[in-house]
């Protein structure tokens, strides 16, 4: 039914390891194969896309060899890029952009995007905002955003793989920076919906050198 495209090609700076975070261990795992076990054991999922910094393709080659459904490309500077070089290969009828630094990936997740394709054609896992957002003028308060129609969003975000892939080449071709991949396919599809998939806290991004610590009790 679907391809699963991880995205691992950053650097995780922000961690202060001196490594690619997504080859952290937790329980003796690194964070990345928490996401390529969720997708392999799932019976719908056809192949892992791994985007991997061009650095860590020993070390990601290595650590996949033993997953068949597993291909491995090399990523670009950007988020944004790294995720064309994986569409370009995906055979899915349908795709799954997940961030390898989100490694507490649920089935329930899986099967809440796989409704909203169903209903909509494209999906997103989110959660509501619990604090006050504001939006910032020059430093100060500019507006206060309706917290009752704000909503984080978090990853894995699915599409039908020929829409995603013509949105991010456009995308691509005309030089223009989006946030994520919902972004990206609404800049092109515009007249369409993205279903927002109820998502939990758990799902976190590990970001920081605290990520790692909360993860370890959430793993």
């Amino acid at each position: 039914m679907y391809t699963a495209l991880i995205v691992a090609a950053g650097s995780g700076s922000r961690t202060r390891l001196p490594f690619n975070k997504v080859f952290y261990e937790i329980k003796g795992k690194p964070l990345v194969l928490y996401s390529i076990e969720r997708f392999v054991a799932d019976p719908d999922c056809e192949e892992v896309i791994v985007v991997h910094a061009l650095p860590d393709a020993p070390k990601m080659a290595s650590l996949t060899k033993s997953f068949p459904l597993v291909k491995l490309v090399a990523g670009g500077d950007t988020r944004q890029q790294s995720v064309f070089a994986g569409l370009k290969l995906a055979k899915g009828k349908f795709v799954f952009i997940h961030d390898a630094a989100r490694p507490n990936l649920k089935k329930a997740h899986l099967d809440g995007l796989k409704k909203g394709l169903a209903e909509k054609g494209a999906a997103t896992l989110g959660i509501p905002v619990r604090d006050t957002v504001v939006g910032i003028l020059e430093g100060c308060i500019g507006e206060h955003l309706d917290r009752e129609k704000t909503y984080a969003i978090q990853t894995p975000q699915a599409f039908r793989t020929e829409e995603i892939l013509k949105a991010h080449l456009l995308a691509n071709n005309s030089g223009t920076i989006h946030t994520d991949d919902t972004s990206v396919y609404l800049a092109t599809f515009n007249n369409k919906d993205v279903k927002v998939v109820l998502g939990d806290e758990d799902n976190i991004k590990v970001t920081t050198k605290s990520d790692l610590l909360l993860m370890e009790g959430l793993l």
